[in-house]
């Protein structure tokens, strides 16, 4: 049936074939019969619905690389970061596992600054990020509630990342012989 909606100068039809072509044409034909002078034209409310999306799938797509760009600089500094804090703390380590302490014990100590650091981190950007994605998802028709379980789990995957990072600094320092570190001194 046809609805016709007089402020937007648009008739939205609801049909159920499925030959596009022959409903397309009847159309017309009906059209022509009641509007002669104004031609016919067209669309489907799901390519509507996709063009005017459009712009928001070419952000989602600009915003994924520069994440994956964002979370490889990030992993490259708290890698440096840790080959920095592991080379000064080289004496200490050498100590500690020369008074027996093994590869686990030295790699949690190692790594628990690190840690510490990314859930301060992730603590302070859970307000900002649940803002700025609250305002950002007003602007669409349906919308969608932000759960919490999105940030614990963006929080864990950003910990697991941070873990992943520094252990491998963390695993040479525990590994490595403790007279090595200890021979100059």
């Amino acid at each position: 049936g046809f609805i016709h909606l007089p402020t937007n100068q648009f008739y939205t039809v609801k049909a159920q074939m499925t030959d596009i072509s022959k409903l397309i044409s009847e159309l017309e034909k009906i059209w022509i019969s009641h509007y002669p002078e104004n031609p016919f034209h067209y669309f489907f409310l799901e390519d509507f619905y996709n063009e005017q999306y459009r712009a928001e799938q070419r952000f989602s797509g600009l915003f994924l690389a520069s994440s994956l760009l964002g979370i490889i600089i990030a992993c490259l500094g708290l890698s440096g970061l840790s080959a920095y804090s592991i080379a000064r703390r080289r004496k200490e380590i050498g100590i500690r596992k020369t008074n027996g302490a093994n590869i686990s014990r030295v790699m949690v100590l190692l790594n628990k600054v690190f840690v510490v650091w990314v859930a301060v981190a992730f603590i302070l950007a859970c307000p900002v990020a649940w803002f700025a994605m609250n305002k950002w998802l007003r602007n669409f028709a349906y919308k969608t509630e932000l759960s919490w379980w999105i940030f614990a789990l963006a929080g864990i995957i950003a910990i697991i990342i941070a873990l992943l990072t520094v252990s491998w600094q963390s695993w040479r320092a525990a590994t490595k012989n403790p007279v090595e570190s200890l021979r100059y001194e």
